[in-house]
């Protein structure tokens, strides 16, 4: 089975559309529609699969605090993937629960917490064919220069 984690980071304006009109969401991080004005999916968007960042996560949860609870160990990583449940929006679930927003000021903070847990500033993989994050290692890059670019992040597990 597989779990893909997708982000998008889009303007404050296409946030609150979001808010207003959930449904947005799927037509934002999934091919299926129209892409929203100002939105590019080919440098907007992230992805990766889920079940293998929850193992590095658990992996370093257990080597660095003795504890496979990587949300708690991690609690900026939790907020980047929406697994701390604080961000969720009602009324859009993926297959593996509900979507998440996180604003421009969630943004900065986020990007900066994950850069103090250490995740995801090595070496970036960011495909420069067609400008798109993908994989673990783009985590990082992909929050701050969403939080560079004033951005609100939306996402979910699918």
């Amino acid at each position: 089975m597989s779990m893909r984690l997708n982000l998008a980071k889009i303007d404050v304006e296409l946030l609150e559309s979001v808010r207003a009109n959930p449904a947005l969401i799927g037509t934002i991080l999934f091919n299926g529609g129209q892409a929203p004005a100002g939105f590019q999916r080919e440098t907007d968007m992230f992805g990766d699969d889920y079940r293998t960042l929850g193992a590095i996560a658990e992996g370093r949860a257990e080597a660095e605090h003795e504890t496979a609870q990587w949300r708690k160990c991690c609690p900026w990583l939790a907020a980047a993937t929406g697994e701390d449940g604080e961000n969720d929006v009602e009324g859009y679930e993926f297959g593996y629960g509900p979507a998440f927003v996180l604003d421009p000021g969630q943004v900065t903070a986020v990007a900066q917490g994950l850069m103090s847990e250490g995740w995801g500033f090595g070496a970036v993989r960011r495909d420069t064919a067609n400008g798109a994050y993908e994989g673990f290692a783009d985590l990082g890059p992909f929050y701050a220069a969403a939080a560079r670019e004033g951005k609100a992040v939306v996402g979910g597990v699918s």
